[in-house]
């Protein structure tokens, strides 16, 4: 997988775009979560805010966006959610057709059932 994000031994990480896939050539890679936590974007008016794990999403939005109709999309980590992640990383627009990406990619693997997930 390429892209800002990718799973190593189950974990997430962001890497920077031109990094070589490989845990020894990575040294600027970020751990986001690991495989049981959920990722998130943080949409406004179908623009897409935030990315990253859900729990960073969530505290950014807290402290950034109070009082503005933001809405927090969860979904488990998965390699079909993390490259459907990648995809609206790279082109902001996607994040808009995010919900319809996420419920075709649970209707195709029913072990991540509900997704995408709204938070309280």
């Amino acid at each position: 997988m390429t892209g800002p994000y990718v799973i190593e031994h189950g974990d997430v990480w962001s890497v920077p775009e031109n990094s070589i896939n490989s845990p020894l050539l990575m040294p600027n890679r970020t751990h986001v979560c690991d495989g049981t936590e959920d990722l998130a974007i943080a949409l406004l008016d179908d623009t897409m805010l935030k990315h990253g794990s859900a729990a960073a999403v969530e505290a950014w939005v807290e402290k950034k966006a109070a009082g503005i109709d933001v809405t927090i999309i969860r979904f488990p980590v998965s390699p079909e959610t993390v490259a459907e992640l990648n995809l609206c990383a790279r082109n902001t627009t996607r994040a808009a057709s995010i919900v319809d990406n996420l419920m075709a990619i649970g209707h195709a693997n029913p072990g991540l059932a509900n997704l995408p997930k709204y938070p309280r």
